[in-house]
């Protein structure tokens, strides 16, 4: 009896300390996962400096459509939407179209609406304002473009947003994702309605141009008169980005928004390397932690189990002995 109340306090009092060790920390470490927003911001800074541009006289989005990377600078700031809302404008169209609520021979102004969109949106006509304004008007007006935008991005935006004649880089981005999900990566029927009018009404442009040698679908629009350039657009590499892009009050605007449009192209290229970097390279522990660091608690757990198994063994060991040596007293007391 006494044996056994001796094993029972041995196993509880190893119970204890293992529940103890357990519960205290094993190691001092530190992993952060890389912010790649601040890493882009800090390059664009370093752009915006470079070039003499004035952070409050830009808005840009940048929009990863295939690896859901984004970043976005004064994406609240209000401007002049200019040209790049006919991107939206016919997007737009194009499904009513399709829906049946518009046909390309009804009228708009002395023309029809495929002349009116061959006016608004090819340069053989020098993309005519006025065509456009046509379109807008025979639409519900810019405020009822705004709305239908809206109900398919459910961008975060004031009531007061929409009786403005101005846009934001927020709105403009979620409206290329919304337009990259469904003519790129929907069915045939979407690539049908939004791609192939798009380019038949415009072979030309509306628009493919190139930053370096990729193919870039976009809208531009600028005003000499006020040193404003504007553009949206999705740039078709291996990994298609959107990228909405405002600059003002700048000398040469033109020259100033393909240079962000480039920075664009190359932070896209280098991302990939910059993902595969991250996965392969092991954080150091941080300067300030390092004096706090014991490299013998490392051990500790591992060293806690083997005197927990130890003591069980040993435990078990003793008890084995104890029912032999106890049975062999019993057969002896038989005996005699």
């Amino acid at each position: 009896m006494r044996f056994v109340k001796f094993l029972c306090v041995l196993l509880a009092a190893v119970l204890l300390f293992s529940v103890c060790a357990f519960a205290a920390p094993t190691t001092t470490s530190s992993s952060s996962e890389p912010d790649n927003v601040a890493i882009m911001e800090d390059e664009f800074f370093e752009l915006l400096s470079r070039n003499g541009i004035n952070k409050k006289n830009v808005s840009f989005a940048y929009l990863d459509l295939s690896r859901e990377f984004e970043y976005v600078y004064n994406g609240d700031r209000l401007f002049e939407p200019y040209e790049v809302l006919k991107f939206p404008l016919a997007y737009l169209y194009f499904k009513d179209l399709v829906a049946g609520k518009h046909h390309l021979n009804e009228d708009v102004g002395k023309d029809n609406l495929r002349t009116a969109f061959l006016r608004s949106l090819t340069k053989d006509y020098n993309h005519d304002g006025n065509a456009t304004e046509l379109l807008l008007e025979k639409y519900g007006g810019l405020e009822q473009l705004k709305k239908d935008m809206h109900e398919i991005t459910y961008t975060k935006v004031p009531d007061e947003f929409f009786t403005s004649e101005q846009v934001t880089a927020n709105y403009l981005i979620d409206f290329m994702e919304t337009y990259y999900r469904e003519a790129f990566s929907g069915s045939s029927d979407y690539k049908n309605m939004l791609i192939n009018p798009i380019k038949s009404l415009s072979p030309n442009r509306f628009s493919e141009t190139y930053i370096y040698d990729a193919k870039v679908i976009h809208r531009y629009g600028f005003s000499k008169e006020a040193g404003v350039v504007a553009d949206i657009g999705i740039v078709n590499t291996a990994t298609p980005f959107a990228f909405v892009i405002e600059v003002d009050g700048v000398k040469d605007p033109e020259e100033e928004v393909a240079s962000i449009a480039e920075f664009a192209y190359d932070w896209n290229m280098d991302y990939g390397d910059l993902l595969i970097s991250q996965m392969t390279t092991l954080p150091d522990v941080p300067d300030n932690e390092k004096q706090n660091y014991d490299a013998r608690k490392t051990y500790k757990t591992p060293m806690m189990i083997a005197l927990i198994a130890s003591t069980v063994v040993i435990a078990a060991a003793v008890t084995v002995v104890y029912i032999v040596s106890e049975n062999k007293k019993k057969n002896q007391d038989r005996l005699d």
